[in-house]
C-alpha cells in the first residue's frame, strides 16, 4: 500500500512538475514578446534604408505571436519623390519557416493600405509575390496637371524577381473600377468630373524596361485602349514613357473635351482618335 501511494505521489509529482515547466515556459516566451527591445533595431533599418534613399518612419515596432514582427504604423517616402508619405498601418512580418534552413530565406508580409489590403511573400534573391485589394485611391496628376485621379484598386497581382534591374522579369495585372479625373473644369470641360470607368492593364517587366501588353478602359464618355512601354529611371524624371493610344469617344464626353482632342489630332473615319503618350514622366507630350 506504501507501495502504491509513493508511486502516485511520484507521478503528481512528476506532472505538476511538467505543468510548472510549461507554464514557466509560456510565461517566458510572453514576457520576450512584450518587453524585447525593438525599437533600436527599428532605428538601425531607418538609418540603412535613408542611405538608399528610402525614408522610413517605424512606430512603436513590436514582437507578435505567431513569432514575427509588426508596426502599427509605417510612414514610406522617397527622397526623389515628391509625395507626402505613405502611410502603412498594421504592418506584420513573419518568417517562411521551411525556408530558413536554406540560403533563400524569406518571410511573408501584411499590411493595410489606402484603407485596402496588402499580402504577400519575398526572399532573398528577390523573388516577390504581392496582391493588392480594394485600396482606395485618391491621387493628384501632377504640377503640370491640376487634376485628381479617384478610383478603387479592385486588385492587383505583381509576381517576379526584384529590382527592376539586370535580367530581372515580372507580371503584373491591375484591376481599377470607379476611376473619375476630378478637376476638369480648370480645363474649360461643362462637369468637373470625367467618368473613366473600368481600366485594365497587363505588363511584363524585363530588368528596368516595362512591356505594357494591355491597357484598356471602358465608360460613359469613352473607351480606350493601348500598348506601349516604360523605362524606370532612379529618379520620376529619369523614368520614360512610350504608349500608343486608341481613344473612341462616347455621347456623354463633353464637347469641350471633344474639340480640345480635335486640337491635337483629328479624327480617324470611325470618330476614333489615335494618340501617342511620349517622354519623360515629369514632361510628357501627346501627339
Amino acid at each position: 500500500m506504501v507501495a502504491g501511494l509513493s508511486s502516485r505521489l511520484g507521478n503528481l509529482f512528476r506532472q505538476n512538475a511538467f505543468l510548472y515547466l510549461v507554464s514557466f515556459a509560456v510565461c517566458f516566451i510572453l514576457a520576450f514578446l512584450l518587453f524585447f527591445p525593438l525599437d533600436p533595431y527599428a532605428r538601425q533599418l531607418e538609418q540603412r534604408l535613408k542611405k538608399q534613399g528610402v525614408l522610413v518612419e517605424i512606430d512603436h515596432p513590436q514582437l507578435r505571436f505567431p513569432p514575427g514582427i509588426g508596426s502599427e504604423q509605417i510612414h514610406v517616402s522617397l527622397e526623389n519623390l515628391d509625395h507626402s508619405p505613405l502611410l502603412l498601418e498594421e504592418l506584420s512580418l513573419r518568417p517562411l519557416w521551411l525556408s530558413l534552413g536554406g540560403d533563400n530565406p524569406g518571410l511573408r508580409f501584411s499590411l493595410q493600405m489606402f484603407q485596402g489590403r496588402v499580402e504577400g511573400s519575398t526572399y532573398k534573391n528577390g523573388e516577390t509575390q504581392v496582391v493588392f485589394e480594394n485600396l482606395i485611391i485618391n491621387e493628384p496628376l501632377g504640377p503640370q496637371l491640376p487634376l485628381t485621379m479617384k478610383a478603387t484598386l479592385e486588385s492587383a497581382r505583381f509576381e517576379g524577381t526584384l529590382p527592376f534591374a539586370g535580367k530581372n522579369r515580372s507580371d503584373l495585372d491591375i484591376v481599377i473600377s470607379s476611376l473619375q479625373i476630378e478637376g476638369m473644369q480648370k480645363l474649360g470641360s461643362g462637369s468637373d468630373l470625367l467618368q473613366v470607368g473600368s481600366l485594365n492593364l497587363s505588363a511584363k517587366a524585363n530588368g528596368p524596361l516595362i512591356q505594357i501588353s494591355t491597357l484598356s478602359s471602358s465608360g460613359a464618355a469613352f473607351d480606350l485602349k493601348g500598348s506601349g512601354n516604360m523605362r524606370l529611371g532612379r529618379t520620376p524624371a529619369n523614368s520614360s514613357i512610350n504608349l500608343n493610344l486608341v481613344l473612341t469617344p462616347k455621347a456623354a464626353l463633353d464637347p469641350v473635351l471633344k474639340d480640345l482632342l480635335s486640337l491635337v489630332k483629328q479624327p480617324q473615319p470611325d470618330g476614333s482618335y489615335q494618340l501617342s503618350l511620349r517622354g519623360a514622366l515629369a514632361n510628357l507630350r501627346i501627339n
